[in-house]
């Protein structure tokens, strides 16, 4: 009864929110693209059950010359789709198989050296959608006498020790592209696979097409807010713990009177179910700190 409930007043939020928002399609076509790369990523959602407890996610990597875009291609489709025909998207919400599916599409995307110098990255969190741009810091890698062959290409084994986690990643010389999965690039070759020293990040590319006649994108489907690397970090971290439900009613949104729903009853000395877990950057202040981290 209470997931119903819960997923019948989220598509409600959505849908008010879908009908009332500023609608913003922003497409720019950045360079070609030299290669097109699917990873698949594994991230583990409660460290303490690293084996048992993780999402898997499929991500694209399209990169050219100078600039990268890395996002999920079915959220991207979606996101599209929908903004143009708004028909589509209340179809989509009111479908519940359809909405769950859309539900758990990846909604952070980067794009590198776009502008100049710059990573733009898209977050979604605390019931609003954010963007920051930071300085491109590539990671400094330390490139072993380890090989190994993936597929059917020669790789190497580097280490970099970045933004709070130790990262291992094998590239392969054979394709001379600086670049990898999410903000793991700068070595000479594409990064085939990489994870961080605990297993919480495993990323392993599935599908490469060289020159796949298309372009390296910017875009961009929502109205967001502006704001820092790590003000987001640390915004994401605290929602990870808040009760979606809850949030929703103690706002008041579109006539919801939170004195008529009862909310959820919440032990807040215990971390929240698949939420146990920190973001591939940790290197900002962590409080409040979670029950499992006293």
């Amino acid at each position: 009864m209470k997931k119903s409930f819960l997923l019948i007043l989220s598509i409600f939020f959505l849908l008010n929110t879908h009908l009332q928002a500023k609608i913003v399609i922003n497409e720019q076509k950045i360079e070609p693209s030299l290669i097109e790369v699917l990873y698949k990523r594994i991230k583990v959602t409660d460290t303490l059950l690293v084996d048992t407890d993780f999402r898997i996610d499929y991500l694209t990597l399209m990169a050219g010359k100078n600039s990268s875009a890395f996002y999920c291609a079915n959220r991207k489709t979606y996101d599209s789709i929908s903004r143009r025909n708004p028909k589509y998207a209340i179809a989509t919400m009111m479908d519940k198989e359809a909405f769950r599916r859309t539900s758990e599409y990846e909604v952070e995307s980067l794009f590198k050296n776009f502008p100049k110098g710059k990573v733009t990255n898209h977050a979604r969190h605390s019931l609003c959608s954010w963007i920051y741009e930071e300085d491109w810091e590539k990671p400094t890698w330390e490139i072993t006498d380890s090989t190994s062959t993936i597929g059917k290409y020669e790789c190497m084994l580097a280490v970099s020790d970045y933004r709070g986690r130790r990262w291992y990643a094998w590239f392969t010389p054979e394709i001379a592209i600086s670049e990898g999965p999410w903000k793991l690039c700068g070595l000479p070759g594409l990064i085939l696979e990489a994870h961080d020293e605990r297993n919480h990040y495993r990323y392993s590319a599935m599908t490469i097409k060289l020159n796949p006649n298309c372009d390296v994108e910017y875009f961009n489907y929502d109205d967001r807010l502006k704001t820092d690397r790590i003000t987001s970090l640390k915004a994401h971290r605290k929602h990870l713990q808040e009760n979606v439900k809850n949030m929703i009613l103690s706002s008041g949104a579109y006539g919801l009177d939170p004195n008529k729903v009862k909310p959820d009853k919440e032990d807040k000395s215990k971390p929240r179910p698949h939420k146990n877990y920190d973001f591939e950057e940790t290197d900002y202040p962590h409080e409040p700190k979670f029950a499992w981290e006293e």
